[in-house]
């Protein structure tokens, strides 16, 4: 799917004229007011979607064209929003790819899981996979490492569990696409996507020392990513996981972009990772049984988690976004409408498709999918009711946004940003923060119950939702907490979502973001 980028924010933006402005732009400067801001990234987008009716001069074309290709795209808008928030930032070359002297290159499933099977420890997987079975991982120490490589296109190598997704007869945890019961594995530069159940799931106390780098995690019918039954130490950097969702076999209530619950094992770690327009939550670290000890989130965001309508494709039409083709529901809207993609690009949907869709032995339909929605809109889940004071989370420089409950489920209406998620049990979940925003969540911060063994920088909220149930929920905060409505909160809110937008640039050209720190935090 073509690049679905940029909220209603930015697309939205008012026909600039420039005229009467006459000096010489410097790279990247679209309004030629002398500075680089998100603004000029605006800007550039809406040349790639406007043209000539922007009304932009000659000079602000050529400020737009900041990779200087003589043409203005999404790209160009991406990098003008790199440079705003890291002035180092460079314009990268078409990513080259490593030496491959050291390992094996694999050009099909068949030849992967014949590298894997001679126990190669470095496999380079070329262009896209289709994976027609489960890749079961359970050598212990394998210090194996599978690395994706970069195409011409710069688009990203992925694993493609479709085939076997679509061979499936009835659901549960043997859907998983990458199924990991051993240790050492290393996975960089991947898409993992479109498996029947987790695109990865580690488990088992002899399950762990993982590291996912640059992955990006997407289109499963469970969590992108899960770390259950004591599982430990797996280490995530620069990752993505996104529109993961359980549609067909549990009304959306269980598919969390990160799943570290129900027993999962101490030291998992997340560096600069964004989970967004999942069924369930972004992160979620629910506990049952024995307790989760810890899990540390450093640079980390989450936004638009658990709303049903994402999955039907309701909302990126009500956003103006292309059709999600790889959603699961408007697949089957194709299947009895052949003409509605037509109707979708003109915006002529006068009412919503309501449609029955099969997968994995499973059926269900959009009455249903409303009536019995379970997926929680919530950020970053830190607990349950079973919590405890001995376990403990490290927070810095984090950010939760727009979540907001689903109005036709109103069980779901206190969508919350940060969430101790221990309302009714003993809480009392330990932690250390720096650094957190949350804005436009029906209750930005719930962490009353949670036991804040320091708290340093800043912590941001403002623009609380309105409820589904037409009330207003405030802030609960641990004791000790200050919350702050910052005064540059517009700049801030403009900021993010100019990132997120970014963000969305690459995953729906194919594109693997990798790390993209989203620096609104004082030093």
């Amino acid at each position: 799917m073509k690049h679905k980028i940029w909220s209603l924010l930015l697309c939205g933006l008012m026909t600039f004229s420039a005229a009467g402005i006459c000096c010489a732009a410097d790279k990247g400067d679209v309004d030629l007011d002398g500075k680089l801001t998100a603004t000029d990234s605006s800007f550039a987008l809406q040349y790639t979607l406007a043209g000539e009716q922007t009304g932009f001069t000659d000079e602000q074309i050529k400020a737009a064209d900041y990779d200087e290709d003589k043409i203005v795209t999404a790209t160009d808008a991406a990098f003008i929003l790199q440079k705003v928030l890291d002035p180092d930032f460079e314009v990268p070359l078409v990513p080259e790819n490593p030496d491959t002297s050291d390992g094996v290159v694999v050009n099909s499933f068949s030849e992967l899981k014949n590298a894997i099977k001679s126990k190669e420890k470095k496999i380079y997987i070329n262009g896209t996979m289709e994976c027609s079975e489960q890749l079961a991982l359970s050598d212990s120490n394998a210090g194996m490492e599978l690395y994706g490589l970069t195409n011409a296109d710069g688009t990203g190598a992925a694993l493609d569990f479709a085939k076997y997704r679509d061979s499936r007869t009835s659901k549960g945890e043997s859907n998983t696409g990458i199924y990991i019961k051993g240790s050492g594995y290393t996975f960089k530069n991947l898409i993992i996507e479109n498996a029947g159940d987790c695109g990865v799931r580690i488990k088992g106390a002899d399950a762990g020392n993982c590291v996912f780098e640059n992955c990006v995690f997407r289109y499963n019918l469970n969590s992108g990513f899960s770390v259950t039954s004591y599982a430990h130490d797996n280490k995530l950097y620069n990752c993505d996981s996104y529109r993961n969702g359980d549609i067909v076999q549990k009304n959306g209530d269980d598919a969390d972009g990160y799943s570290v619950k129900i027993s999962a094992g101490a030291g998992n770690y997340f560096y600069n990772c964004r989970a967004w327009e999942n069924s369930d939550d972004g992160w979620d670290s629910y506990d049952r049984g024995d307790l989760v000890p810890d899990v540390t989130y450093i640079e980390c965001l989450a936004w638009h988690n658990g709303n049903t309508e994402t999955f039907t494709g309701e909302y990126d039409y009500a956003m103006g976004y292309p059709l999600d083709k790889k959603l699961l529901y408007v697949q089957a809207i194709l299947k009895s409408d052949p003409d509605f993609e037509a109707k979708y690009n003109a915006h002529t949907v006068t009412s919503w498709p309501k449609v029955s869709y099969s997968c994995i032995g499973c059926t269900n339909n959009y009455n249903n999918l409303y009536s019995g929605w379970g997926g929680n809109p919530n950020g970053f889940k830190f607990g349950s009711s079973a919590s405890q004071p001995s376990q403990y989370r490290y927070i810095e420089n984090c950010i939760a946004f727009d979540h907001y409950g689903n109005k036709a489920k109103a069980v779901q209406y206190r969508a919350k940003g940060f969430d101790q998620n221990s309302d009714s049990g003993n809480g009392g979940i330990h932690y250390d923060m720096k650094n957190i925003l949350a804005f436009n969540n029906v209750e930005n911060i719930q962490m009353a119950k949670m036991n804040a063994d320091s708290i340093s920088g800043v912590v941001w909220s403002f623009d609380n939702c309105i409820g589904p149930d037409n009330n207003m929920y405030p802030d609960e905060p641990s004791e000790g907490m200050t919350i702050v409505e910052p005064e540059n909160k517009n700049e801030l809110r403009e900021k993010v979502y100019a990132y997120r937008d970014m963000i969305y640039d690459y995953v729906y050209n194919d594109k693997i973001p990798g790390k993209q720190i989203c620096d609104v935090f004082p030093k």
